[in-house]
Formats: structure tokens, C-alpha cells, sequence
């Protein structure tokens, strides 16, 4: 296994950055060391930099490190995607979900429950709040919440004689793949 000073002299060639002092710039985020954030995402493993920053901290980052990149260079651009895919993935459950900050700033358990409405276009609340194992009243409001924000549309279940709603991700590829449509 290569350790943590070789993996960051392949990324940060020019200087000497230790561990120490970059995990330092991590920590305070990518307000004010922004271009050491992006030559990070550019240049060092994708595991590697997952695991040291933390599933959490990068779904929660990466919509304004993102910005940093350069849509100029084809480098950074194909980074970009493969990176905008990942906090997709991470964040929603779908490599195709758009990035926002919106989606990056919703508490864990409220993202769960966004996850798995891409990931089951049309699910009902009730099976929603039975396959995560929760209060179906503490999912109805983050459905509710994730409706207020444009995530998710609420719509009466046309096969259903109750009052049944079924859940719609607004923003996933994945409404197309079940075949509902949008409007």
C-alpha cells in the first residue's frame, strides 16, 4: 500500500505539502484553499480522497468545489463528470441526478428517503416509510419538505380506490426508465 505522503507528492508535485497541512485545508473546507480542493479531486485517487474526506463531507461539498473547475479544459471536464456522477450516486442514488447545493445541505436521513424515491419512481408513502423502516408521519413530512424544495412531486396513485399518492422524483433519469411522465 503506498502511503499518505506518496499519494499526495503524485497529485501536489510542485511544493511540499504534507499530509499534515493538506488534511488541514480539508478540515476548513473549500472557501479558502479552493484551487487545493480541486487539484485534490483532480489528481488523487477517487477512493483514496473519498475515504479521507468522508461520504458526508464530500456530498455536502462538492457542489461549490465543483465550481472551481475549469469547463475550458477537457481534463477537468471529464473529471467534473466522473465526480458529478459519484456525488449523484452518493447523494440520490442516480449517477445522473443534478448537482445542487439545495440536495447537498438535506440532513442524511431526509436524503435516505430521496434516494429511494429515485430508486423506486411512483413508490407510495407507506411502502416508502416500510422499506426504510421508519414513522410513517416523520416520512410523510420529509416528503412533504422534499415536494416544498421541487425534489419530488406528490401524485394521486390512479390505480388506487384510496387516497393513496405515489412519489416522483423530479429530477431523476430514472421517472423516464419506469415509463411515468413527467406532467
Amino acid at each position: 500500500m503506498i502511503d499518505r505522503a506518496t499519494i499526495l507528492r503524485s497529485a501536489f508535485w510542485s511544493g511540499r505539502l504534507t499530509y499534515r497541512k493538506w488534511r488541514g485545508f480539508i478540515r476548513k473546507g473549500p472557501e479558502e484553499h479552493l484551487r487545493v480542493f480541486v487539484q485534490s479531486f483532480l489528481h488523487l485517487p477517487m477512493d483514496w480522497l473519498l475515504k479521507e474526506i468522508g461520504e458526508e463531507r464530500f456530498i455536502s461539498i462538492w457542489p461549490e468545489v465543483r465550481n472551481g473547475f475549469d469547463k475550458d479544459s477537457p481534463l477537468e471536464v471529464t473529471m467534473l463528470d466522473a465526480w458529478d456522477a459519484i456525488w449523484g450516486v452518493k447523494a440520490a442514488g442516480d449517477s445522473q441526478y443534478p448537482v445542487s447545493p439545495e440536495v447537498a445541505s438535506l440532513p442524511r436521513m431526509r436524503r435516505e428517503v430521496l434516494r429511494t424515491i429515485v430508486s423506486n419512481p411512483g413508490i407510495s408513502v407507506y411502502d416508502l416509510a416500510k422499506r426504510l423502516k421508519r414513522d410513517y408521519s416523520r416520512v410523510l413530512k420529509d416528503v412533504r419538505l422534499l415536494a416544498e424544495t421541487g425534489e419530488v412531486e406528490i401524485r394521486p396513485d390512479p390505480q388506487s380506490s384510496r387516497k393513496a399518492k405515489r412519489l416522483i422524483p423530479v429530477r431523476s433519469i430514472n421517472i423516464a426508465l419506469a415509463g411515468i411522465p413527467l406532467h
